[in-house]
């Protein structure tokens, strides 16, 4: 039994590259120990030793370590701690937490059910376990920690030792643990591609020339695909979801002034409202725009808001309604409320309870696990039950560090989007993480606040609102305080969307090569004998490059995909200043010259006059680097 409980652990796995190697300092009455390959440092009493192997560790006392491998019962206290991935555990959700922990001590073992834990920055679950045929008392805790994994941390010690200093030394050392990326993961932001995704379609508006006045919230969907979209005193914009056109405005009522928007499963539409005199801080409208009904005032008793609340709004499967008070003078400051579909408050929240660091919260539901989330502009992510009980607090603290989230969506395959208002991660505006909290995708460019305006395809600066549609599209909305213009997006972390986005970044030259000579849209001017780079993507996916020719020259235009993986498919014109095409082709096929792929592109060609030529280096799909030569054969 002792060797099967030391060793459960061993159901998660992952292969680590244990360099460089982790360092101990000491102290008087403990030593701390740290270990940047596996991500992860803690205080353990002196003379210590620990024994790493792969993704596992065992820290003891050097007679527990030599009685643990001679397959003997250890009197001291012994910590193994395992990390891997929540894919290896075969959790889908941070709501299993619980269930997966129940699974790891044996059948035969007394123990009280799952509670939250908290050690260190990991949180998750703990159990202590008696087994008293074998005179040992076990706690243990499975955790999800830095990089989208997970830590089961277990402590062990005779029981005649565990109340006489074991527990207290235990509980020492997991209040000091510290995770963190492993170190071959710490550059990993910076390396996820944030220009491989598309924008499908682009609402945009200037103010209206009424006395209507929009600002941005909110936005949902029902299930004949059409969109809602909150605009503050103005009501709802109600837009096809498959192409943007606008069907409709809908309202305001009762002065409302309307923050954000959820549907319930009675498909009527939950209003956040943050008009200062209102008895009606949470409205419903059906969907063609009849008011309902609604409750909701303001002040500081319990079900009441606070000025300016609530700013979110979720409505969950079984119809109940969530939303947020910050910023209360007396009782509970800021609060999660649970309201049934008529305005019956079921249950009030201290957010304090949650986490102490949480503020400007914003929520959304998983409806398939009943988990509802909370990110604020402070204190990261954090995950409750359908009860309203902690389950994961600070989600993904290391990705979110120094940004400001100021919407969250919960995707159809559970993975957990965010926007972030600028400049965010490093200007990149969305951010898609699994359900572990690992960063997967990025998109999104700053809007040019200089250039001022109508925004660009791709562009946000702060959104107002962010849904994530049953097919993965992600939508969000946003109002420019300066301009007054009104944005909706429809957009895909990757892959190729139907608008080309509004920046463009070329390539570096490589040795003795010339770049385009205009980075924001990419061409310039080439010669005979140059051979120029770039990077086709869905932001630009055409250069021009123009060059002067004789009559009579005999030209050879090669354009190659060199991004090394095959992932860009070349397609050349050649065109006159005034648009038109002299020659055109995509692939040279199985008949090219040494060096060229199938897909490369050439075209050889004989001018028919003096003057400037338009070469178009563009792709029949993919993305990535390219380079131009033109040659003039003699």
């Amino acid at each position: 039994m002792f060797k099967r409980l030391i060793w459960i652990g061993a159901l998660v796995a992952l292969a680590l590259s244990l360099v460089p190697a982790p360092t101990i300092t000491s102290a008087q009455d403990s030593q701390r120990y740290e270990n940047p390959a596996l991500g992860i440092a803690f205080d353990m009493p002196p003379g210590w030793r620990v024994v790493v192997e792969s993704n596992r560790l065992i820290a003891a006392a050097p007679s527990d370590l030599a009685a643990i491998e001679a397959g003997e019962s250890p009197q001291g206290l012994v910590v193994r701690i395992v990390i891997g991935s929540f894919n290896e555990l075969g959790i889908v959700d941070a709501t299993e937490l619980p269930q997966l922990l129940e699974r790891l001590v044996p059948s035969e073992a007394t123990s009280p059910p799952p509670e939250q834990a908290q050690w260190g920055n990991g949180s998750g679950y703990q159990m202590l376990v008696m087994l008293p045929d074998e005179a040992l008392t076990t706690r243990v805790g499975l955790l999800a920690v830095a990089g989208g994994r997970v830590a089961v941390v277990r402590g062990i010690s005779a029981s005649a030792t565990w109340n006489n200093g074991s527990s207290d030394q235990f509980n020492a050392l997991v209040q000091s643990l510290l995770f963190s990326l492993p170190q071959r993961d710490t550059s990993y932001i910076e390396e996820v591609p944030y220009d491989d995704g598309g924008v499908l379609w682009h609402y945009q508006q200037p103010q209206p020339d009424n006395d209507r006045v929009l600002a941005a919230g909110g936005i949902t969907y029902d299930m004949f695909d059409v969109m809602y979209m909150v605009s503050g005193t103005g009501g709802i914009i109600a837009l096809e979801m498959p192409t943007g056109d606008r069907i409709s405005y809908m309202g305001p009522w009762y002065g409302g002034n309307f923050v954000d928007v959820a549907i319930g499963p009675d498909t009527k539409l939950y209003l956040a409202n943050i008009a200062d005199d209102t008895q009606n801080a949470v409205m419903v409208v059906d969907r063609a725009g009849n008011w309902t009904r609604g409750w909701g005032t303001r002040g500081d008793a319990d079900g009441q808001f606070a000025p300016g609340m609530p700013r979110t709004i979720a409505v969950d499967s079984a119809g109940d309604v969530w939303t947020v008070s910050e910023g209360h003078n007396s009782g509970i400051r800021n609060r999660l409320y649970r309201f049934d579909g008529f305005g019956n408050l079921q249950q009030t929240i201290d957010l304090a309870g949650i986490n102490p660091n949480l503020s400007g919260v914003r929520i959304d539901n998983n409806i398939g696990t009943g988990g509802l989330y909370l990110v604020g502009a402070t204190g990261f992510i954090n995950v409750i039950d359908a009860n309203g009980e902690p389950l994961v607090i600070n989600l993904a603290q290391e990705i979110l560090a120094g940004t400001t989230p100021i919407d969250i969506a919960i995707a159809p395959d559970n993975n957990i989007i965010l926007a972030l208002a600028a400049p965010g991660l490093d200007g990149y505006g969305f951010l898609e993480l699994s359900v572990a909290g690992d960063l997967l995708d990025v998109f999104g460019f700053v809007y040019d606040t200089n250039r001022g305006g109508a925004f660009f395809p791709g562009e946000y600066q702060q959104p107002g609102g962010l849904i994530i549609g049953p097919d993965g599209v992600g939508y969000f909305t946003e109002t420019q305080p300066q301009t007054g213009y009104t944005q909706i997006q429809a957009f895909t972390f990757s892959g190729d969307g139907r608008l080309p986005l509004g920046v463009e970044t070329t390539a570096a030259a490589e040795e003795g090569e010339v770049t385009a000579s205009d980075p924001a849209f990419g061409g310039g001017t080439i010669t005979y004998g140059q051979t120029m780079t770039g990077a086709l993507n869905n932001r630009y996916p055409v250069h021009v490059w123009n060059f002067e020719g004789r009559a009579g020259d005999h030209i050879i235009i090669t354009m190659q995909d060199i991004t090394g993986a095959g992932l860009l498919d070349p397609q050349l014109r050649l065109m006159t200043l005034d648009g038109r095409e002299l020659a055109m082709n995509d692939d040279v096929g199985a008949v090219r010259a040494e060096g060229l792929a199938e897909r490369d592109a050439v075209i050889d060609f004989f001018l028919p006059e003096d003057g400037v030529y338009n070469i178009e280096a563009t792709r029949f799909g993919g993305r990535g680097d390219y380079s131009l030569t033109l040659e003039w054969v003699q």
